[in-house]
């Protein structure tokens, strides 16, 4: 059996009177705040991305882990991002239960992870992962991919409905502002990147066709792509 595609994506650790938005893992959605777009998420590697699986890494103080492995996406490519979109939308684990990828004190549940950490330079585990995957824009070895998908669905057997965040703050590491109407949230960043399209998405089934702004100079596109983040 081939490996499957898989894209780490490297979540930012929330203020803690920071709304962050994305992942939307209720609506299995991801990339409507253009979290990445500078990189991974940029339309450029809309066609590399079309039927991957998507394995989100959130650090906190009891390591990086591993708390949502998305099913094989599809594609939305809007005027200066893509949006990676799957089914069905399932809860992520809580982050105090999710498989551990590397942890300061020696702990991993994925060996060929920890020894992908390892390469970079940096004084401890967890950064040097976070230093590999900050700017990452190429799918994991195929040995690492397996691992990744294998480990998850161990972890999501046994862990059981307790394992599995009933809202998106047990995601997360800490306790922080909490969106009330995530569901609003998600129609409004949609409406917003269809305005900055004119109306018009491009979902990505087979060949890539990228919408662009319109009343919008490349220079203030490209401005924008730079500072945007995970909301």
């Amino acid at each position: 059996m081939a490996a499957p595609k898989i894209f780490f994506v490297h979540l930012r650790r929330p203020g803690r009177d920071d709304l962050r938005t994305d992942p939307l893992y209720e609506f299995g959605s991801f990339g409507c705040t253009k979290c990445h777009c500078s990189n991974l998420f940029h339309p450029r590697h809309a066609e590399d991305l079309k039927g991957a699986r998507l394995a989100f890494v959130q650090g906190g103080d009891d390591g990086s882990r591993l708390v949502f492995l998305t099913p094989p996406i599809s594609v939305k490519v809007w005027a200066d991002n893509c949006e990676a979109r799957w089914t069905p939308a399932e809860m992520p684990f809580k982050y105090s239960e999710a498989p551990v990828l590397v942890a300061n004190n020696g702990t991993s549940d994925f060996p060929l992870v920890e020894q992908f950490a390892r390469a970079a330079d940096c004084p401890s585990l967890e950064s040097r992962l976070s230093s590999r995957l900050r700017s990452r824009s190429s799918a994991l070895p195929p040995d690492m991919a397996k691992q990744v998908v294998s480990v998850y669905q161990r972890h999501r057997r046994a862990g059981g409905a307790l394992a599995i965040a009933s809202n998106y703050s047990e995601a997360l590491p800490y306790v922080t502002k909490v969106d009330g109407n995530r569901k609003a949230t998600h129609q409004r960043l949609i409406r917003g990147l269809r305005a900055e399209t004119d109306g018009k998405s491009a979902t990505l089934n087979g060949h890539v066709t990228v919408a662009r702004s319109v009343g919008r100079s490349r220079g203030r596109r490209r401005s924008q792509g730079r500072t945007g983040r995970c909301t």
